[in-house]
């Protein structure tokens, strides 16, 4: 094989690697909707001046690997507890249910909470807060919530793409609970609502 023909080999694998960022696969249109609601949400909640500031909300890339299907481990009996918020207020709540994922770059045991507050009206709702390695650079430092679909026969579908901060990272005034020490991941989540532009 001649210098010339390794040459081109080494170009076009140089090539392949620089275009493989770009062969991501496309934001799925459900996945385009929820996070332009998502934004206009935001938007709606902010102050006029602040809504001038704003330039919008910034996502990971799509990871279809982030999203589970899992049966949770219940807690039995529910263990009480009191979740400090943001606004300096306590927000009881009990550890119902715990799960076991595996991200990309590891594995997590995370608990999930019912909001005592929040109860009566959403009897249903599982309140899943959490904090990754990347927490205070490129997510949100008090971390972030995902929201728990219940499906039948008691499986849960937990999507880390539609991870999203509180309302209180924009500027919001609201009990927005802080995550526990137990719901710290030790490695980055790069998946779902970034940290907000300007923080």
């Amino acid at each position: 094989m001649g210098d010339r023909h390794r040459s081109r080999i080494a170009t076009a694998a140089l090539l392949t690697l620089a275009l493989l960022p770009a062969c991501r696969a496309p934001l799925p249109a459900s996945e385009a909707r929820w996070r332009q609601a998502r934004e206009e949400g935001i938007r709606e909640m902010l102050t006029a001046d602040a809504q001038a500031d704003f330039s919008g909300l910034r996502f990971y890339p799509f990871d279809q690997r982030v999203r589970f299907r899992v049966m949770p481990t219940p807690v039995d009996p529910p263990e009480p507890l009191r979740l400090p918020a943001s606004d300096g207020s306590i927000r009881p709540a009990h550890r119902v249910a715990r799960v076991q994922l595996r991200f990309p770059d590891g594995e997590a045991r995370l608990t999930l909470y019912r909001l005592d507050d929040l109860a009566a009206t959403y009897p249903d709702l599982l309140f899943l807060p959490f904090r990754d390695a990347g927490a205070g650079r490129e997510t949100y430092g008090a971390g972030r919530y995902v929201e728990v679909e219940r499906l039948p026969g008691g499986v849960v579908e937990i999507d880390f793409n539609r991870a999203y901060n509180p309302d209180c990272a924009y500027g919001v005034t609201a009990q927005c609970p802080i995550t526990p020490e137990e719901n710290t991941v030790p490695f980055a989540v790069a998946a779902g609502e970034m940290l907000p532009a300007g923080h």
